[in-house]
Parts: C-alpha cells; sequence; structure tokens
C-alpha cells in the first residue's frame, strides 16, 4: 500500500524504477508511511478519491464517497435515462460526489448541492470547478431551514449511524472521517429522513422521486416512515445483499 501511495505521490509511471528521492522528499515519504500505519484513509492522505469515474478532492472535513453511494447514482441513472431535463437536489452532499457524478451523466439535469458545513461545501465547489461541472451549491442546514425550490428528484446520503452502533464501524473511520457528516442521535436516529420527507412531500413535483441511502439496520424504518407520506416506497438491495437505499415516489 505504501509503494503505491509513493508512486501516486510521487508520479512514478508503473514499471518504472523509482529515481533518487531528494531529502524533503524522503521526509514526505517518510511522513506518508507513517500516516499509513495510523490507519488514515488513504484517501485522506493523497487528497484524492475516485467516485463513479471521478477524481475527486477529499479532505477530513467530508466523508470518503463509498461504492455504496455509487450504486444510489446508478439507481438514480436507471430510473431516469430519458435526456429530459429535470431539477434535482443533493441534501448533505459533502464533496459533492453525488450531484458531480449526476451532472457528468445528465448535463442537461438542473442540479443543487446543498451543505450545512462551510468547509465542506467549499471542497464541492473546488471539485466541481475542477470538473468543469455546473452544479449550483447552497449552504445551508436542512434540519432548521427550507431550501426552496420545486424539485423532480431529491436525493440523500444524510448521517445515518446512533453512538451504539460505533462499534460496528471500521476504526479508520472512526478515528479520522468527521463525526458530523456519520452520526446522528441514539433517541432519534431518522432525524435527517423525517426532516426531508416531510419538506420534500411539498418540494417535489407531482410524481417525484426521493432517493436515500440508509442504515441496513434502519432501512424498513425508514421506509415505514416514507409510507405515511409516499405513495410507492421500495427498499432496495446493495451488491452484497444488504438493504442500503430507499426510493419514494411521492
Amino acid at each position: 500500500m505504501a509503494r503505491l501511495v509513493l508512486e501516486d505521490v510521487f508520479k512514478w509511471r508503473e514499471g518504472q524504477h523509482p529515481r533518487q528521492l531528494t531529502q524533503d522528499e524522503q521526509i514526505l515519504a517518510w511522513t506518508i508511511e507513517n500516516r499509513l500505519k495510523s490507519g488514515e484513509p488513504v484517501q485522506y492522505i493523497t487528497g484524492i478519491a475516485d467516485f463513479y469515474g471521478l477524481q475527486l478532492r477529499v479532505t477530513p472535513d467530508v466523508l470518503i464517497p463509498r461504492p455504496e453511494t455509487e450504486e444510489l447514482v446508478e439507481l438514480i441513472l436507471e430510473d431516469h435515462p430519458q435526456s429530459k431535463a429535470l431539477k434535482v437536489i443533493d441534501i448533505g452532499t459533502g464533496s459533492g460526489c453525488i450531484a458531480l457524478a449526476l451532472k457528468s451523466q445528465r448535463p442537461e439535469w438542473d442540479i443543487t448541492g446543498l451543505e450545512m458545513s462551510r468547509m465542506a461545501g467549499k471542497v464541492a465547489v473546488e471539485n466541481g470547478e475542477a470538473l468543469g461541472l455546473n452544479v449550483s451549491w447552497t449552504e445551508a442546514d436542512i434540519l432548521t431551514s427550507d431550501p426552496g425550490g420545486t424539485y423532480d428528484i431529491i436525493v440523500s446520503n444524510p448521517p445515518y449511524i446512533p453512538p451504539s452502533e460505533r462499534d460496528k464501524m471500521d476504526t479508520s473511520a472512526l478515528e479520522h472521517e468527521p463525526d458530523a457528516a456519520l452520526f446522528v442521535p441514539e433517541d432519534d436516529p431518522l432525524i435527517f429522513y423525517r426532516r426531508i420527507a416531510e419538506w420534500g412531500s411539498g418540494a417535489l413535483v407531482a410524481g417525484g422521486h426521493c432517493y436515500f441511502e440508509v442504515n441496513e439496520y434502519k432501512a424498513g424504518e425508514v421506509a415505514e416512515m416514507l409510507r405515511t407520506k409516499a405513495e410507492k416506497v421500495v427498499v432496495l438491495k446493495d451488491l452484497q445483499g444488504k438493504p442500503r437505499m430507499v426510493r419514494a415516489e411521492f
């Protein structure tokens, strides 16, 4: 792993014999090796994460995009294959991974990424500019504000882990990724889903869709809550057979 990271940092080509490092580069290599040994995610060390064919900048201010979230993007694209221009909002956009992946595949869509963290929002803006993808970015907390507007699609991968499930998590994520992007109150684990559904029931056009990535242990509860507001609610499994996505039609 360390060699792969060093090849990326120092731009060594595959099969190329590494040149002699300068003193400053040796110090950097030593620092990288120690960061890896400490369990720091490689994406934070290189500052790059791959997501749905895009190279995104990531910092410890944002969650590292996961393969499961790529499946959420794929679900939305499969459900909406036609080129009709749709209005989409990605709530809790973080690095902008979902919004930017959708925009890269559906350039005619009008997409907004909403994020409460100013630092995370800056990362999303930088990613959009670097990729040349025209996504609108808004700083707001969905729990306390109304984003306004009318949408065809709402998508969100919000915080969904109660503190009691910390022991099920990877140590690297616990020690290095932002708590605000991971955890919800123990006594109200559906807080983001409920609020988004309440707002979305008025913000979605007739027949509009809401897509959530969910905690596999709470998928049924999220679906049950959505059925009080939406017409059609379906729990979908990821490639590992875990219930990780919920789709609702309003």
